[in-house]
């Protein structure tokens, strides 16, 4: 008798139990016969989890068994297994332990996503290796347990899956959302056969057993226009080799019931934006102030055809950037050819396929094609110069203020021969950079000399070509022209007060020198016929700040001297070329002459003391004008020098600033050989010396008197 198929879980466990009993009977009849009455109830377990098949297999995690037997699936219908029909190959295994046993089904009709199905144990009790459980024979029927429940479990299956939406090629790459996968395999993107269906593969990346996401898969060099189909599809890893090898070497397709894994999915356009305005091109670059992009992509810069009508492709001006998907603010462009007021150009994002990283598009072999462009004008560089009339300081000029759209050049020009214009290209300072916006008190450096009255041209000039480096030439169309403003340049002013002297500690004295800009004060020597002699000068070169000195010293250069009653020349110097260092030499330009004036000059003369002793009261003074005078008090002058020839053994002879023995108080400082009893000593007194200094024995107290310094 064939059993039914019922709803009724009650109804069908009561005719497995009641088959099962059947059996238990059969066999005890057998053995009643043999006179013994042994009943045997087959036992077993196993252990089987809700899962994702693959390849519509069904794996048992465990099973322990007493005797061999059968483990196979049938199908769910109201909450129980529908008997005695099986919807799997039946398994036989071995009495003991097992793990992992797969079991496959064969029959797909009520198999979905979602599935319930029922795993059980039967017994293999007929002929062996034979599964033969009809319902009715009582052959291989379930299992029980001692309580005499049907070993069975009721599992729900799930389909692997795969989750992708249409999208842009990015970079080559077209992500999966989601792979569920069963076991370890592929996702693999087919191309369109043209009628579809799955053709050709274009890429695959290995995915693992269990919830894969945003799983990335490489096209290699395909491109795409948007609009085309792309179909993704599970594979398996069979064998475990890492390396996929459909049709050749496995990697079979998975599949649920009779379907294969697949779904289809379209590309889309890349798309994106441009906002860009016209502008100056700064140090050979223009600004985006927006680039949107849905995916990667390059932005170039075309020039304008030959036509005037639209870019001029595939060549580009410019060096490419790559921009992330999504919005890109204020992207800098840099332009690799030079470019005019009024030239048109073209901003154009393409996209980025191909070798990722590098820029490709050549019109004709698809990588990197153009997305959209954006047509904008450049604007001539602009810029204003406020400038004065002005005296070289050292060997720079100030420009008050330079004003410039974009960065700049700020360089000075001679004057032409006609004198109606700036010599160009030749410049005489050195290149200043300027950033854009306004620059204050601007300073040039001019390396040639100048003189009053000379017209020099302050010029801007653009920033293009190599950055930082100033290439106008008038030729190669780098760094040009912006705008310029001539000025003239001012003589140098100096005035001086100088009188007839006698020198100071062998020096000249100016009391009074007034510059407008750093300057020079030297001597020159007269050349007998009422000037000076030049450019040679006798004196140590003395620099003065722009403003009033007073009191200005001029020492004689090492080898120098001067005679009583000489005429000596002062004379103002300019301080340009090397600021800082004398080099009138009469032709280089360089710290020429401001104005000058002869002055007389007397040489100080020397006054001698000649300096004895009376035993240990006094010393003796002989010479200008005293006679054996005793302990006499002395007036000096500042600047002159005096002698005293000391011939007074064991009384050294001590000029000191305060009245006493010893030699703690000595005054150095113009003195020579301070301290004689037998030699001279020679005091050229200081300008600085206090007005009141003594002379003292270092041992005796009453040989001793005052000192008056006058000027």
């Amino acid at each position: 008798m064939k059993i039914k198929k019922r709803n009724f879980k009650s109804i069908i466990k009561n005719s497995l139990l009641g088959i099962a009993a059947s059996s238990l009977l059969f066999t005890a009849c057998n053995n009643e016969e043999d006179g013994t009455i042994e009943p045997e109830m087959p036992t077993g377990m196993l252990t089987v989890s809700d899962q994702s098949i693959s390849q519509n297999t069904i794996v048992v995690s465990s099973a322990n068994l007493e005797h061999d037997s059968w483990i196979v699936v049938h199908a769910s219908e109201g909450g129980s297994p529908v008997v005695p029909d099986i919807i799997s190959e039946p398994v036989l295994v071995e009495a003991g332990e097992s793990s992992d046993i797969e079991i496959t089904l064969n029959d797909f009709s009520s198999l979905s996503d979602g599935a319930n199905v029922w795993v059980m144990l039967h017994t293999d009790d007929g002929e062996e290796g034979v599964y033969e459980f009809d319902g009715a024979s009582g052959l291989d029927a379930p299992i029980t347990t001692e309580e005499g429940e049907i070993v069975m479990s009721e599992i729900t299956l799930a389909a692997p899956s795969i989750t992708a939406g249409n999208q842009v090629v990015n970079e080559n790459m077209v992500t999966i959302e989601e792979v569920n996968a069963a076991v370890d395999g592929w996702i693999v993107i087919h191309e369109d056969d043209g009628e579809g269906n799955p053709g050709t593969v274009l890429g695959q990346t290995f995915v693992e057993a269990g919830l894969n996401e945003n799983v990335s898969v490489d096209l290699g060099d395909a491109t795409f226009a948007g609009g085309e189909m792309l179909f993704p599809m599970l594979h398996i890893e069979s064998p475990a080799d890492g390396e996929y090898g459909f049709p050749d070497n496995g990697d079979g397709p998975e599949v649920f019931g009779e379907n294969v894994i697949v779904v289809g999915m379209e590309t889309t356009a890349a798309t994106g934006s441009i906002t860009a305005e016209n502008q100056v091109v700064d140090a050979n670059t223009i600004t985006v102030s927006d680039l949107t992009v849905n995916a990667t992509a390059w932005v170039v810069v075309h020039a304008s055809n030959a036509a005037g009508d639209g870019p001029q492709v595939p060549e580009i001006i410019s060096t490419p950037v790559q921009l992330e998907a999504g919005s890109n603010s204020d992207v800098e462009i840099e332009l690799t050819e030079t470019v005019v007021g009024g030239d048109e150009l073209y901003i154009m994002l393409h996209t980025e396929n191909g070798v990722i990283g590098e820029y490709e598009f050549d019109g004709a072999n698809g990588f990197d094609g153009p997305i959209t462009t954006e047509k904008i004008t450049i604007n001539a560089p602009t810029g204003s110069i406020t400038a004065s009339d002005q005296i070289i300081q050292g060997n720079t000029l100030l420009a008050s203020n330079l004003t410039v759209d974009a960065t700049a050049w700020v360089v000075v020009h001679a004057s032409n021969e006609a004198g109606d214009g700036p010599q160009v290209p030749e410049i005489i300072s050195t290149p200043v950079q300027l950033e854009a916006g306004s620059n204050d008190n601007v300073e040039i450096e001019l390396t040639e000399a100048v003189n009053g009255g000379d017209v020099l041209y302050v010029m801007l000039h653009t920033e293009n070509g190599t950055i930082g480096e100033y290439e106008f030439d008038g030729a190669n169309g780098f760094d040009g022209p912006i705008t310029t403003q001539a000025i003239t340049i001012e003589a140098p002013t100096g005035e001086f007060t100088a009188n007839n002297q006698t020198l100071t500690n062998g020096n000249v004295i100016v009391e009074s020198i007034t510059v407008g800009q750093p300057s020079w004060v030297v001597i020159h020597r007269d050349n007998g016929m009422g000037s000076f002699v030049a450019p040679g000068i006798i004196s140590e070169p003395v620099a003065l700040e722009a403003g009033t000195s007073t009191d200005v010293e001029i020492s004689f250069a090492d080898g120098e001297t001067v005679e009583d009653g000489e005429t000596l020349w002062i004379m103002l110097h300019n301080d340009n070329g090397v600021v800082g260092e004398y080099e009138f030499d009469g032709a280089n330009g360089f710290d020429n002459p401001i104005t000058f004036s002869d002055i007389e000059v007397s040489t100080a003369t020397t006054i001698n003391y000649d300096v004895t002793n009376d035993g240990t009261s006094s010393y003796i003074f002989t010479g200008d004008g005293l006679t054996d005078a005793s302990n006499p008090d002395l007036t000096l002058v500042r600047g002159e020098t005096y002698t005293f020839t000391v011939n007074a053994s064991g009384h050294p002879f001590y000029i000191n600033e305060t009245q006493g023995t010893g030699t703690s108080n000595a005054y150095n400082n113009g003195v020579t050989n301070n301290g004689a009893q037998s030699g001279t000593v020679t005091f050229t007194v200081p300008n600085d010396a206090p007005n009141t200094l003594f002379y003292n024995c270092e041992f005796h107290s009453s040989m001793t008197g005052t000192i008056a310094i006058t000027d």
